[in-house]
């Protein structure tokens, strides 16, 4: 399994890659200035604070998880946003921000990295074709949409993944596209593991969607990713862990965001 720290960083990279950042002893924050609208474009990220050696009596005697906060707002402040997102995977941090930030009127959202375990392989009988391209064709692009994605934000997920060499499979039923999901490898870091390829954006047209096409979309993205299943991670909130699992996914690390959005 992939360490928990080694699934942050991939899982980061499509935060940091476009963006300035500010390294602080409580994590990262970035700035991308060219797309400054949207919110996910300005996070703190990897916020870690330092093991309590006596847990704090209330939220408001834990003066380490108050300085992150402060340091925090004034981050944001610095860069004139209004939003707060601050990003993580260490459970103690996630623990002692909570009720902190819950007063502040931040709503958490869990989520889980996977990787695939004993998915099967592609269906060579199917009636979909699959291509691989560079991330942002016009087909891809008409799927996302269909599924009431931002135009714009389609765009900036393409822009993130091209930076980051990602590649997407396109799957076409005579001819249209009706599906298409992709991945972007995280070369390894300075005393980090190597290699992880993050998968991305999976988007079924609605009229296709029930007929398996995201389930073997994901099989060809799988089999198509340039390193083995072990270093591949997805990542997925409650609502649609099931269907990796129901894939052969098995669960790796836990990962939580906090953010208060004007």
């Amino acid at each position: 399994m992939l360490p928990p720290s080694r699934v942050a960083a991939a899982e980061y990279a499509k935060r940091r890659v476009l963006a300035d950042t500010t390294e602080t002893r409580f994590g990262t924050f970035v700035q991308d200035p060219e797309h400054a609208d949207r919110a996910a474009a300005t996070q703190f990220l990897d916020a870690r604070l330092p093991s309590a050696s006596e847990p704090p009596t209330t939220p408001a005697d834990d003066d380490a998880a108050n300085d992150l906060l402060a340091r925090v707002d004034a981050l944001y402040e610095r860069a004139g946003r209004s939003h707060r997102v601050v990003a993580g995977v260490d459970t103690e941090t996630a623990a002692r921000l909570a009720p902190v930030l819950r007063r502040r009127g931040y709503e958490r959202e869990d989520y889980w990295a996977l990787v695939p375990h004993l998915i099967d392989s592609p269906d060579p009988t199917t009636d979909l074709d699959f291509s691989t391209r560079s991330h942002g064709s016009d087909d891809a692009r008409a799927v996302h949409e269909s599924v009431g994605r931002d135009p714009e934000g389609v765009d900036y997920a393409a822009d993130v993944a091209g930076v980051l060499d990602g590649r997407e499979v396109v799957a076409t039923l005579e001819g249209a596209p009706v599906g298409a999901a992709g991945w972007y490898v995280h070369r390894s870091g300075s005393g980090e593991a190597g290699p992880v390829a993050r998968l991305t954006h999976v988007g079924i047209r609605p009229e296709s969607q029930g007929r398996g096409v995201g389930a073997e979309l994901i099989r060809v993205v799988v089999d198509r990713c340039p390193l083995p299943s072990e270093r591949i991670v997805v990542c997925a909130t409650a609502d649609h862990v099931g269907f990796y699992e129901s894939l052969g996914f098995v669960r790796n690390a836990a990962l939580w965001r906090f953010a208060s959005l004007p």
